[in-house]
Protein backbone atom coordinates (compact mmCIF):
# COMPACT_ATOMS: atom_id res chain seq x y z
CA UNK A 1 0.00 0.00 0.00
CA UNK A 2 3.02 2.31 0.81
CA UNK A 3 4.77 1.94 -2.03
CA UNK A 4 1.36 2.55 -4.60
CA UNK A 5 1.10 5.85 -2.66
CA UNK A 6 4.78 6.75 -3.64
CA UNK A 7 3.70 6.02 -6.85
CA UNK A 8 0.68 7.95 -7.14
CA UNK A 9 2.44 10.97 -5.63
CA UNK A 10 5.26 10.89 -7.92
CA UNK A 11 3.41 10.79 -10.87
CA UNK A 12 1.00 13.62 -9.23
CA UNK A 13 4.32 15.85 -9.18
CA UNK A 14 5.10 15.11 -12.54
CA UNK A 15 2.30 16.25 -14.32
CA UNK A 16 1.87 19.23 -11.83
CA UNK A 17 5.33 20.13 -12.94
CA UNK A 18 4.94 19.62 -16.78
CA UNK A 19 1.77 21.13 -16.48
CA UNK A 20 3.20 24.53 -15.24
CA UNK A 21 5.83 24.91 -17.81
CA UNK A 22 4.66 27.49 -20.29
CA UNK A 23 4.42 26.54 -23.76
CA UNK A 24 6.48 26.91 -26.73
CA UNK A 25 4.09 30.00 -29.21
CA UNK A 26 4.36 28.56 -32.92
CA UNK A 27 5.90 30.93 -35.34
CA UNK A 28 3.76 29.41 -37.74
CA UNK A 29 2.24 32.10 -39.55
CA UNK A 30 2.40 35.43 -41.74
CA UNK A 31 4.10 38.24 -40.43
CA UNK A 32 3.78 41.89 -42.19
CA UNK A 33 6.96 44.22 -41.66
CA UNK A 34 6.06 47.40 -39.49
CA UNK A 35 9.09 48.70 -38.43
CA UNK A 36 12.93 49.10 -38.22
CA UNK A 37 14.07 50.55 -35.28
CA UNK A 38 17.41 51.46 -33.90
CA UNK A 39 21.85 51.86 -34.97
CA UNK A 40 23.79 54.58 -32.92
CA UNK A 41 21.57 57.15 -34.65
CA UNK A 42 18.44 56.01 -33.31
CA UNK A 43 17.26 55.42 -37.02
CA UNK A 44 13.72 54.24 -37.78
CA UNK A 45 12.11 52.77 -40.91
CA UNK A 46 8.59 51.31 -41.82
CA UNK A 47 6.62 50.45 -44.64
CA UNK A 48 4.95 54.27 -44.99
CA UNK A 49 8.70 56.14 -44.97
CA UNK A 50 10.73 53.31 -47.39
CA UNK A 51 7.74 52.64 -49.83
CA UNK A 52 7.28 48.35 -50.18
CA UNK A 53 5.71 46.11 -47.89
CA UNK A 54 7.26 43.22 -46.61
CA UNK A 55 6.24 39.83 -45.53
CA UNK A 56 7.75 36.52 -43.14
CA UNK A 57 6.04 33.16 -44.10
CA UNK A 58 7.09 30.78 -41.71
CA UNK A 59 5.53 26.65 -42.01
CA UNK A 60 7.00 23.50 -42.01
CA UNK A 61 10.33 24.37 -40.68
CA UNK A 62 10.90 26.60 -43.62
CA UNK A 63 10.31 30.57 -44.08
CA UNK A 64 9.73 32.45 -47.10
CA UNK A 65 10.55 36.52 -47.41
CA UNK A 66 8.06 38.63 -49.96
CA UNK A 67 8.63 42.29 -50.31
CA UNK A 68 5.80 43.88 -52.23
CA UNK A 69 4.23 40.55 -52.61
CA UNK A 70 7.10 38.64 -54.60
CA UNK A 71 9.16 35.98 -53.20
CA UNK A 72 12.21 37.29 -53.08
CA UNK A 73 14.05 33.99 -51.00
CA UNK A 74 13.13 30.90 -48.99
CA UNK A 75 14.78 28.46 -46.95
CA UNK A 76 15.04 26.11 -43.61
CA UNK A 77 14.50 27.96 -40.45
CA UNK A 78 15.31 26.71 -36.75
CA UNK A 79 14.44 28.07 -33.38
CA UNK A 80 16.35 27.11 -30.13
CA UNK A 81 15.44 28.22 -27.03
CA UNK A 82 18.84 28.73 -25.32
CA UNK A 83 18.36 31.21 -23.03
CA UNK A 84 17.85 30.88 -19.44
CA UNK A 85 13.77 30.11 -19.17
CA UNK A 86 13.83 31.05 -15.59
CA UNK A 87 14.77 34.91 -16.69
CA UNK A 88 12.77 34.76 -20.29
CA UNK A 89 9.24 33.35 -19.42
CA UNK A 90 6.71 35.59 -18.86
CA UNK A 91 2.87 36.13 -18.96
CA UNK A 92 2.00 39.32 -19.79
CA UNK A 93 -1.53 40.96 -20.88
CA UNK A 94 -2.92 36.77 -21.26
CA UNK A 95 -3.78 34.02 -19.39
CA UNK A 96 -1.48 32.00 -21.85
CA UNK A 97 2.17 32.10 -20.46
CA UNK A 98 4.73 31.41 -23.00
CA UNK A 99 8.83 31.50 -23.94
CA UNK A 100 9.18 35.00 -24.42
CA UNK A 101 12.36 35.37 -25.88
CA UNK A 102 14.16 32.58 -28.10
CA UNK A 103 17.01 32.14 -31.09
CA UNK A 104 15.88 32.42 -34.51
CA UNK A 105 18.41 30.67 -37.28
CA UNK A 106 18.01 31.73 -40.71
CA UNK A 107 21.00 30.82 -43.38
CA UNK A 108 23.00 33.71 -43.73
CA UNK A 109 22.55 33.22 -47.74
CA UNK A 110 18.98 34.30 -47.41
CA UNK A 111 19.96 37.20 -44.80
CA UNK A 112 21.94 38.33 -47.25
CA UNK A 113 19.39 38.13 -50.34
CA UNK A 114 16.93 39.90 -47.49
CA UNK A 115 19.14 42.76 -46.53
CA UNK A 116 19.75 43.32 -50.64
CA UNK A 117 16.16 43.46 -51.56
CA UNK A 118 15.18 45.52 -48.54
CA UNK A 119 18.69 48.05 -49.03
CA UNK A 120 19.53 47.06 -45.35
CA UNK A 121 16.15 48.04 -43.80
CA UNK A 122 15.01 44.61 -43.17
CA UNK A 123 18.40 42.82 -42.05
CA UNK A 124 18.07 39.90 -40.00
CA UNK A 125 21.28 38.08 -38.87
CA UNK A 126 21.68 34.51 -39.43
CA UNK A 127 21.02 33.76 -35.71
CA UNK A 128 18.87 36.81 -33.99
CA UNK A 129 17.16 36.83 -31.09
CA UNK A 130 13.40 37.16 -31.05
CA UNK A 131 10.14 37.32 -28.82
CA UNK A 132 6.56 36.54 -29.58
CA UNK A 133 4.16 39.00 -27.72
CA UNK A 134 1.16 40.67 -28.06
CA UNK A 135 0.99 44.52 -28.84
CA UNK A 136 -2.51 46.73 -27.66
CA UNK A 137 -1.27 49.31 -31.03
CA UNK A 138 -1.34 46.71 -33.45
CA UNK A 139 -4.26 44.10 -31.70
CA UNK A 140 -2.14 41.53 -32.66
CA UNK A 141 0.73 38.95 -31.90
CA UNK A 142 4.23 40.61 -32.59
CA UNK A 143 7.52 39.31 -33.61
CA UNK A 144 10.48 41.58 -32.76
CA UNK A 145 13.97 40.00 -33.54
CA UNK A 146 17.51 41.84 -32.75
CA UNK A 147 20.89 41.47 -33.72
CA UNK A 148 21.55 41.60 -30.42
CA UNK A 149 23.96 44.45 -30.51
CA UNK A 150 23.79 47.37 -27.39
CA UNK A 151 23.39 49.70 -30.77
CA UNK A 152 21.54 47.31 -32.98
CA UNK A 153 18.73 47.33 -35.01
CA UNK A 154 15.08 45.89 -34.12
CA UNK A 155 12.91 44.39 -36.76
CA UNK A 156 9.49 44.26 -35.66
CA UNK A 157 6.75 42.11 -37.90
CA UNK A 158 2.30 42.13 -37.43
CA UNK A 159 1.03 38.30 -37.15
CA UNK A 160 -1.71 38.71 -39.96
CA UNK A 161 -4.95 37.22 -39.11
Amino acid sequence: MKKSVIIVMTVALAVLATSCKPEKKELAGTWRWVATSGGIGGWFYSPESEGFEAELVFKGGRFTFYKDGEKVTSGPYQITYDVDETIYTNKIGGEEPFYSWFSLHIPETQCKKIAEATNGKVAPLSKSLAVISYDDRYDAQVLSMSDNCYDGFSYTFVKKQ
